[in-house]
């Protein structure tokens, strides 16, 4: 069958009876991001057969249910919290990391992915799995978590760089620390730049990685 790439819709149309088409030859229904849901794919297939088809999409109690239960406990959270952390001897650091997880975030395209819904994972042409798309006008979901887990590395050797490296009271520590948090920093780095090489092909430069 020559078959490359999963999954595959074969659309066979009727050849005969009342719903017959003229043209009954089987045909390949392009497996697109619209079409990976109840209603594109009825409306897609309602194209090719010539039919209305609507979809029957029965009620997700259980997303009610874990949206009920994740409130819940966000708010039992939030009151526990209250009742019995300081949260003016924390609120520094606190408010600190909470902007540093918030900028990682929307600096790794999370917004992006809320707006546009892209597929976690994509397949390149050989069959193998597809993190990144090589493009900057696309990306996979799981681009996001990968971009933000490096930048959070990078941000991570940064605070032990400036905040701790400094206090450590032993010279020979102190140097081992300091080349390795910034060896890890250029590592981290030199992917970041690769990523980008690949999302923008023309990008001239690299660090260590290509």
């Amino acid at each position: 069958m020559k078959i490359e790439q999963i999954p595959r819709l074969m659309v066979f149309p009727a050849g005969a009876g009342p719903h017959a088409l003229a043209n009954a030859s089987p045909r390949e229904m392009s497996l697109k991001e619209e079409t990976m849901t109840p209603e594109g794919m009825s409306a897609k297939l309602g194209s090719l057969l010539g039919v209305a088809i609507k979809p029957d999409i029965p009620v997700n109690y259980g997303k009610y249910l874990r949206m009920t239960l994740a409130v819940q406990a966000a708010g039992a959270g939030a009151y526990l919290a209250y009742k019995l952390v300081n949260l003016r001897m924390l609120g520094r650091n606190l408010w600190a990391i909470a902007t540093i997880m918030f900028v990682l975030l929307m600096t790794s395209g999370f917004m992006w992915n809320k707006i546009n819904d892209p597929p976690y994972m994509g397949q390149a042409k050989g069959g193998e799995v597809a993190l990144f798309v090589p493009t900057n006008n696309q990306q996979f979901a799981v681009e996001t978590q990968i971009v933000a887990v490096t930048y959070a590395v990078c941000a991570l050797c940064i605070v032990i760089l400036v905040r701790h490296a400094p206090k450590i009271q032993s010279a020979d520590q102190r140097t081992f620390i300091t080349l390795l948090f910034v060896a890890v920093l250029m590592l981290m780095f030199s992917y970041l730049n690769s990523v980008f090489r690949l999302k923008m092909p023309g990008y001239p430069f690299k660090l260590l990685l290509e």
